[in-house]
């Protein structure tokens, strides 16, 4: 394992790389990313990198997210360059100096992104950016559905391994029927839609929107509005009115009918979260099935 020196150190020597000497290597937290701000004579930059290499590149997905926002009028951060030292993919982006008295109504914010994103152009998206199923997303998204529907029953490794008990078996079948039934429309979803990405710079009108690594495609804005939804109803990290003020800002306003399919997106989130991590990363695969047992237990309440 690197020391706790590894991470500014390379950061410094990423921006050394690029021809500049840095003064000053200070930590801006991150949890998929060790994240820096680099300064220097003439330059103020963010280098990111992966905290995990056993993670895949995200940042050829970013690079091209933030590009596609920006042409489509949404506020993001000026890229400076990418690249790989140690074997690590690295991003820089100039900092954006946060106004000293921050935002005052960022889910307001982060609901009208989750609109605009949801209908940004695709042409020209890395493959990252779609699932397994393909770049057409309706068809993809039929082809998910069928797959999650087949994987369910006595063979399936994830009711063996606890992530639900036989007795879920009919209400899990029903809740992707009725996601089949649904007509949704399909687009990008930023895929972390929060405050801390959200910033407020000094001399801007609007918020500059960070962190574009987990884009990926799906229905929209119903893809981003789900997590919101989770971190409200079952992680409780936030709060219902900033759940209702995404939504309605988002054009979903909290409903009935509003709630009813953010329970079904997030069964099926779950779900492909468990097999993600079975088929992918084992040795997280405990934790998304405790994850999935608990989420289940909770969306499938009567």
């Amino acid at each position: 394992m690197p020391d706790a020196q590894y991470g500014p150190a390379l950061a410094a020597r990423i921006v050394r790389g690029r021809g500049r000497e840095p003064v000053a290597v200070s930590p801006l937290g991150g949890v998929v990313n060790e994240v820096y701000r680099v300064q220097g004579a003439g330059f103020d930059w963010v280098v990111r990198f992966s905290a995990d290499p056993l993670l895949p590149n995200e940042f050829p997905v970013e690079e091209w997210a933030m590009h596609a926002a920006r042409q489509a009028g949404i506020p993001v951060p000026d890229v400076v360059g990418s690249g790989r030292l140690d074997d690590r993919p690295y991003l820089i982006l100039r900092y954006c100096e946060p106004a000293a008295d921050g935002l005052a109504d960022p889910w307001t914010w982060l609901g009208r992104y989750c609109r605009a994103i949801g209908r940004l152009p695709l042409a020209g998206a890395p493959g990252a950016v779609f699932s397994r199923f393909g770049r057409d997303l309706p068809t993809a998204w039929r082809a998910h559905l069928v797959y999650n529907l087949d994987a369910l029953g006595p063979d399936d490794p994830l009711l063996r391994d606890g992530a639900y008990r036989a007795e879920h078996l009919p209400g899990l079948r029903a809740v992707l029927r009725e996601l089949q039934a649904e007509s949704f429309d399909f687009g990008l979803a930023h895929g972390d839609l929060a405050p801390r990405n959200l910033i407020a710079p000094v001399s801007a009108a609007a918020p500059v929107l960070l962190d574009w690594g987990a884009a990926s495609t799906g229905p929209a804005p119903w893809t981003d509005l789900q997590q919101v939804y989770q971190w409200a109803v079952l992680d409780r990290t936030i709060t219902p009115a900033a759940l209702a003020a995404f939504a309605a800002a988002a054009g979903i306003p909290m409903t009935e009918a509003t709630e009813r399919m953010l329970r079904r997106l997030t069964v099926l989130r779950f779900l492909d979260l468990a097999r993600w991590a079975r088929e992918r990363r084992p040795e997280l695969y405990a934790g998304y099935l405790a994850a999935c047992a608990a989420g289940i237990r909770f969306t499938l309440r009567p």
